[in-house]
């Protein structure tokens, strides 16, 4: 807990009378008038009221430093939330019918959806011949849910694989101005159809700056092109040639942890008030003053 002063100069006239009533104090015996010329003024002094000037000058000085005290604690949080903006490119071309692996995908797609924080958004596009925009960036889980459910083996077109295409019309979905962008590639294959290259895809993303993940799911495809667009991308490839339920699963389970929802890294100070219980301390020293100073006279009479 700490205190700073809101108005300085209130508060360095209260801490001075302080120290001259101490001082003066320490010189004047108790129970002695101390006498102060000005009051000639008005009359003749009365024992009573001088013999308390110096509690009614403290009472005051409290008041005035009270009002100037701005009493606080500092607390420590931690308030980031990073949401990502998530693009699964899914390949529906006919060669992913063999072995359940489109079944298995959409299985373990789904798990990942549901892994998610509730504020990431995520998109979904699949790409045969021809790449199609499922899904567009969303927050909306049961709406990716029932999309993942429509999705078969040549959906989009005659089959056939234009991964690069895929990707471009990918990068597309995201907005330039957002951060923490994604893309998840998952295919069996390599590029057949496209129109765009490898290198066209490495091009557009400099703008983008989004991370490719690739995931390669047969033995006989061209692995390097999968590892070229992850470390060129700041992403990762994976690659599964056998037990894909439990391959994949390990796979998006580690996507997970590497790119996590929720991070807490930055850390700033605040202040809060305490002037409450502070304040009320003040009051309670005030009463025992007022009370000192009306039960006085009554004990004089009864001495007397």
């Amino acid at each position: 807990m700490g205190i700073e002063f809101k108005y300085s100069f209130a508060s360095l006239i209260g801490l001075i009378v302080i120290i001259c009533v101490i001082i003066c104090s320490i010189y004047i015996k108790s129970r002695k008038i101390a006498l102060f010329p000005h009051l000639d003024l008005f009359g003749e002094p009365k024992r009573f009221i001088v013999r308390y000037i110096p509690f009614l000058v403290i009472l005051l000085t409290i008041l005035v430093t009270v009002l100037a005290m701005h009493p606080f604690v500092k607390e420590h949080l931690y308030s980031e939330k990073r949401v990502y903006n998530i693009i699964i490119a899914l390949d529906v071309s006919n060669s992913m019918k063999e072995k359940n692996k489109l079944k298995i995908s959409k299985e373990i797609i789904r798990d990942f959806l549901l892994k998610r924080d509730e504020e990431d958004r995520i998109g979904i596009l699949v790409f045969d011949n021809l790449p199609f925009r499922l899904m567009p960036l969303t927050t909306d889980r049961g709406a990716l849910l029932r999309v993942i459910s429509v999705i078969r083996p040549a959906m989009v077109d005659v089959g056939g694989t234009a991964m690069y295409d895929g990707l471009v019309e990918a990068l597309n979905m995201f907005m330039k101005d957002r951060r923490s962008k994604i893309i998840i590639l998952l295919t069996d294959g390599g590029d057949i159809n496209s129109k765009y290259t490898i290198e066209d895809v490495i091009r557009f993303n400099q703008d983008i700056g989004a991370k490719i993940y690739t995931i390669g799911v047969s033995s006989g495809m061209n692995f390097y092109v999968l590892e070229r667009l992850s470390e060129a991308t700041g992403g990762k490839a994976f690659f599964v040639t056998k037990d894909y339920q439990n391959a994949l699963k390990s796979v998006f389970d580690e996507i997970n942890m590497l790119e996590p929802s929720y991070i807490q890294e930055y850390k700033f100070d605040i202040e809060k008030p305490v002037d409450f219980y502070v304040k009320l301390a003040a009051v309670f020293v005030v009463f025992l003053i007022l009370v000192k100073i009306l039960l006085t006279p009554l004990r004089e009479k009864v001495n007397v």
